[in-house]
């Protein structure tokens, strides 16, 4: 439990659901022309600031997926688990007998109906095409990591700098600029 009145434990449990200062103070029992003031110092009251941030934190993790239930929502929509729910209408005949005539006519009913049915086929591939990325199926990138060396010598290069360098990064960027300068 908290270090918090009553009245402090209120206030927060207002702010979470408002971010209004003045109407969560209010809430809290605070007086009506007090309340921005007082709701204010309470922010910035230490005890309240570390309980407001403990709640806070406490609810993001209870309403956050995470990355595996998010993963198994996709695999679930992938395969076609996942379903949805749709209004659909239905038409219902019976046949009633008319009395002027004595003949059967069809009655025709719509009414609208519920039903859940399995989600479209471009969300499953969708569902498909994000857990490829995720697993890195589909990368035409490739990530080469290493040092590298880019040397841009300004001048005349001397053989044996130049061999020295190769010696030094065989696998380095040269840039050769041999044309000749006009003069």
């Amino acid at each position: 439990m908290s270090e918090l009145n009553p009245r402090q434990e209120k206030f927060v449990s207002e702010y979470l659901k408002t971010l209004n200062l003045t109407q969560s103070a209010i809430k809290a029992g605070y007086s009506p022309q007090s309340a921005h003031t007082q709701g204010y110092r309470l922010l910035k009251n230490e005890k309240v600031a570390n309980y407001l941030n403990e709640v806070k934190s406490k609810v993001i993790d209870d309403n956050v997926l995470s990355a595996n239930e998010i993963l198994h929502l996709l695999s679930n929509a992938a395969v076609g688990e996942e379903t949805e729910m749709k209004e659909v209408v239905t038409k219902r005949g019976e046949y009633v007998k008319n009395p002027d005539t004595g003949k059967y006519n069809i009655i025709y009913n719509e009414s609208v109906e519920m039903v859940e049915v399995p989600i479209k086929i471009s969300d499953r591939l969708k569902a498909r095409d994000l857990l490829g990325k995720y697993h890195t199926l589909f990368t035409d990138k490739h990530e080469l990591t290493g040092d590298t060396p880019v040397i841009i010598n300004v001048g005349e290069w001397d053989d044996e700098a130049e061999e020295e360098m190769d010696k030094k990064y065989p696998n380095r960027t040269k840039i050769i600029d041999d044309v000749p300068f006009e003069d």
